[in-house]
């Protein structure tokens, strides 16, 4: 594995539409892709494997004329210009959204094929030159499921696209204006050994020439030649574009804040929005899987799901930019979650609320500049994470404290807060117990600090909403282990000889975690 063939991980350029994102390189090249959903398996992974990988690239055919990478304002929609003396062109890449508000609470069954086929949902990349006269390649290699099964590739009459299928998954591609090209050919190339053929297409643009290539997916093949041969060529993609550029602008528009960085803020908004799954309301860690920790580490781990923690953590930022939809969606996704009890309760969970999360290794592929091994699935999902239970009764005292309810005319009541007693009774039973903490430790059960922080937290903040809105609970039982746990803490969390706070109970290591502590209300900011 030649490992200068991988970009850093810094230089992708990302869009999404609340399904699923793809990454785009700056030369124009989509590297990693799951569709139509998050959780999908990967149709383009040369991110995980730079010989192996699937991608979708359109770039000048003079790999020397480099791309520089730019959103629009106030948007995820992506634009690549490539430059030279002879001419200039400029790759638009988004996804269409229809919304960016979750779907309808109807249940956990809410996916992107449940509603419609899948073709609302694609990538569009609009490829025009700007001036002058270039020549440009695409090459469109799909590997489905992760580049594990092989694939097919079916020419529509008349340039009208291709049909990609393997593995169970159908992909269509509808390339719309190819009459407009200067010159433009298409052909399939099936290298020697490769089970995935690659489908190029050749064409010069000159200046105001134009032409777009939408792909997509559908759950069967007939519903993927449908795309290519009909749906794809009958929808008004510039239309899309604007309205697709209405939504991202009107809703960072809600953006509260106006410091200092305001325009880096926006952006980093605009990213975690990205993350938010429409059809339930869930939120995932990202969008990718195998990225390691350290090159050429073995800690890679698919992070395509939603950990509670993690969700928390989002949300908290949105909120405090002035986004509070996606909390009262995630809170109803935590309702739906199936546990009979704390005890049942998960750290993390598929999109759909999926509890069986298995984990397996994909050999066949050599990972990010050779990191492996490639990683499906999380084996987390069966961890003792006690501090989850602080950060989600944190979370919804968040969106409480902001008028959250009362703005979606709600009461913290019924249900939720029947939930929320549930996960507090779960902490009085068990904060005394060890846990694998908040990195995921895969070994030996320890005390964390942070894990019996989060415990107070979520006793003080059940504490705080049933005095403050006369609900029924034991509240003179939960201040006691409310206290108890601070006592504790104080007593065998703080190391009095290095002066601070440690990574856990009888242990010297310390632990960046707790500098969440005064930021939590644990102790003051000014704490000597």
């Amino acid at each position: 594995m030649q490992i200068c063939n991988y970009r850093p991980i810094n230089s992708y350029g990302v869009i999404g539409d609340c399904h699923s994102v793809v990454l785009v390189s700056p030369d124009g090249s989509v590297d990693w892709g799951c569709l139509p959903d998050f959780d999908s398996p990967a149709l383009f992974c040369r991110l995980l494997d730079s010989e192996r990988g699937g991608y979708f690239q359109i770039a000048p055919t003079d790999k020397t004329i480099p791309g520089f990478q730019r959103y629009l304002r106030g948007s995820n929609v992506l634009q690549t210009k490539f430059s030279s003396t002879m001419g200039e062109v400029a790759i638009t890449d988004f996804m269409p959204v229809e919304t960016l508000s979750a779907w309808p609470y109807r249940g956990m069954n809410n996916n992107t094929w449940t509603r419609e086929d899948g073709s609302c949902h694609c990538l569009v990349r609009s490829v025009e030159c700007t001036h002058g006269e270039l020549p440009v390649t695409m090459t469109l290699k799909v590997t489905p499921n992760y580049a594990a099964s092989p694939s097919e590739i079916s020419l529509a009459q008349h340039n009208l696209g291709a049909l990609i299928t393997g593995g169970q998954q159908y992909v269509g591609l509808g390339i719309v204006g190819a009459y407009r090209a200067s010159s433009f050919s298409m052909i399939v190339v099936q290298n020697e050994g490769d089970i995935h053929p690659e489908l190029i297409v050749q064409m010069t643009l000159r200046e105001g020439e134009r032409i777009v290539f939408a792909l997509g997916v559908g759950r069967n093949a007939q519903a993927a030649r449908r795309l290519v041969d009909v749906e794809l060529h009958q929808r008004n993609f510039d239309v899309e574009l604007t309205h697709t550029l209405h939504c991202w602008r009107k809703w960072i528009s809600g953006c509260t804040y106006y410091g200092p960085y305001a325009e880096e803020v926006q952006r980093s908004a605009l990213a975690l929005k990205m993350m938010t799954y429409a059809p339930t309301g869930a939120i995932v860690a990202a969008p990718t899987t195998s990225l390691p920790e350290d090159l050429k580490g073995v800690r890679n781990w698919d992070y395509r799901y939603t950990w509670l923690r993690d969700a928390t953590f989002t949300l908290y930022a949105l909120n405090v930019l002035g986004f509070t939809e996606e909390a009262r969606a995630f809170t109803y996704w935590l309702r739906r979650l199936s546990y009979a009890n704390g005890e049942d309760l998960q750290i993390m969970y598929g999109i759909r609320g999926e509890r069986d999360l298995t984990e397996r290794e994909l050999p066949h592929l050599s990972g990010y500049q050779d990191s492996h091994p490639v990683r499906i699935g999380n084996g987390a999902a069966d961890q003792k994470q006690l501090d989850v239970f602080g950060e989600v009764l944190d979370c919804i005292h968040i969106y409480r404290r902001q008028g959250g309810f009362e703005r979606y005319g709600e009461t913290l009541d019924g249900p939720l807060w029947a939930m929320m007693q549930t996960l507090v009774e779960h902490v009085c039973a068990h904060w005394q117990e060890p846990d694998c903490g908040i990195w995921e430790v895969r070994g030996e059960l320890r005390h964390f600090v942070y894990s019996k922080v989060m415990c107070w937290v979520a006793l003080d903040r059940a504490i705080r909403a049933a005095q403050q809105l006369h609900l029924e609970a034991d509240l003179s039982r939960w201040c006691l282990v409310r206290d108890q746990i601070r006592t504790d803490i104080l007593s065998r969390g703080y190391n009095t000889t290095i002066g601070t706070f440690t990574q856990s109970y009888e242990s010297t290591a310390l632990d960046a975690s707790n500098l969440l502590l005064p930021l939590v209300g644990f102790i003051p900011p000014d704490d000597p």
